[in-house]
């Protein structure tokens, strides 16, 4: 007879609070501590009127959403506050797929508002239902806030 280990449940061990080697405890993000790490950064934010978290630039609004059912996932969305014509839209796809095509990330794509005109957006998204440390997750948000600036610049050199 070969003895075996009982393998735990990988929901529990994916569920449960756990200590990082550098000391850190695993948290869920949340809205609260997303606008700490944005005060850190030095970041004006605010809470707009559908109660979403926002950093608005001239250029662009970057908005954090939490989704998931114990909102685990972490969403940055950018959205740039110039607009185009709707007879513009298909440039500006195969602009997006260049992008899309070259960059790893952040992801980037068309939306047609209410309004009528063309918008670009880029987002990151990331599931973080085993946790994430603080120090993770300040690095995380930072990097991702950084390469959504770089997609703005990037389009308004493109067009």
């Amino acid at each position: 007879m070969i003895w075996r280990r009982p393998r735990p449940d990988v929901r529990d061990l994916l569920s449960s609070r756990r200590r990082e080697p550098d000391g850190g405890t695993a948290v869920l993000p949340s809205i609260a501590l997303v606008e700490q790490l944005l005060d850190e950064f030095g970041l004006k934010h605010s809470i707009d009127d559908d109660g979403d978290l926002v950093v608005r630039w001239e250029r662009c609004s970057v908005y954090f959403f939490l989704y998931g059912e114990r909102h685990e996932v972490l969403q940055a969305r950018m959205y740039m506050n110039r607009r185009f014509n709707v007879e513009a839209r298909a440039g500006l796809a195969l602009i997006m797929d260049e992008w899309n095509r070259t960059k790893l990330f952040p992801k980037a794509y068309t939306v047609l508002p209410d309004d009528g005109m063309v918008g670009v957006c880029a987002e990151h998204c990331y599931d973080f239902e085993s946790g994430v440390t603080r120090g993770q997750l300040k690095y995380t948000v930072g990097m991702w806030v950084d390469t959504l600036l770089r997609f703005a610049d990037w389009v308004d050199e493109q067009t």
